[in-house]
């Protein structure tokens, strides 16, 4: 990657699979249901694009480029402060030997100003961490759709302080990448730590789960709001919908009794 225009957002992750599995995981919406946040997408130029934050369906935007398998981008109304901007996320498919492709994301059209700076490096910051859920989804589910639970609080406090007591309280403060975590503190919740992403304005932890079922957690905190994301496949013997259904409720309270 060349040196990075500060007025965007530049990431890349290398993946496993092929241009077709990595195409259907970033561009269609059931693919990007399945690790990122709920998400629909009119798979043709002109087609609708929104997505779920917690919050329900949005606005949305529109589908500016749909070249599959190698380029798809959308354009979205984006605000930061009392201004907002039409935001363009482009992205970006490369073939690499032995069954990985190099996926690009660039977003751009952002504005001037503190408001605008410090949503650039949010937004680095958190797909940077998003993007890694996208590499542990192809690389361990690829092509499988998801039952998701996503449950935030606002704890308050500054970013670091934030940070620290979703650590603490999940008795997560001393993990490290490659660490298998078999937590007690939290509903139930077990797997590998893939990526411990502290930042300035959001933090986050990715793990690769083998319980409550098998699947993919994401525990963040931005500012002073925390949020729990997980993403769960069915198993042998585990029926992920149900499993949601079971947890979402005992992961919402859990949030309430730590603020």
């Amino acid at each position: 990657m060349t040196d990075q225009d500060p007025r965007t957002v530049d990431l890349e992750v290398t993946v496993s699979g092929t241009p077709e599995q990595v195409w259907d995981a970033i561009a269609t919406g059931p693919g990007i249901s399945a690790w990122l946040h709920p998400t629909r997408v009119g798979e043709h130029v002109g087609g609708e694009f929104a997505f779920d934050m917690g919050g329900g369906f949005g606005e949305g935007g529109t589908v500016t480029a749909y070249d599959a398998p190698e380029r798809f981008a959308t354009a979205a109304t984006w605000p930061a402060g009392e201004e907002t901007t039409t935001l363009a996320t482009e992205w970006l498919v490369s073939t690499r030997d032995e069954g990985t492709c190099v996926v690009r994301m660039v977003m751009s059209g952002f504005g001037d100003g503190d408001d605008w700076d410090d949503e650039i490096d949010a937004l680095r910051e958190g797909m940077g961490t998003a993007l890694e859920g996208l590499r542990v989804y192809l690389a361990h589910f690829a092509g499988r759709r998801s039952a998701t639970i996503s449950e935030g609080a606002r704890l308050g406090g500054s970013q670091p302080d934030t940070w620290a007591t979703l650590l603490a309280a999940a008795g997560l403060d001393g993990a490290r990448v490659g660490d298998h975590v078999t937590l007690t503190a939290t509903p139930e919740l077990a797997g590998t730590v893939t990526a411990l992403s502290p930042g300035t304005h959001l933090s986050g932890i990715v793990l690769h789960l083998d319980a409550p079922a098998p699947g993919i957690a994401d525990l963040a905190t931005a500012g002073g709001h925390a949020t729990v994301h997980l993403s769960l496949f069915d198993g042998p013997g585990t029926d992920a919908a149900t499993v949601a259904d079971r947890e979402r409720p005992r992961w919402r309270t859990w949030l309430e009794e730590i603020r």
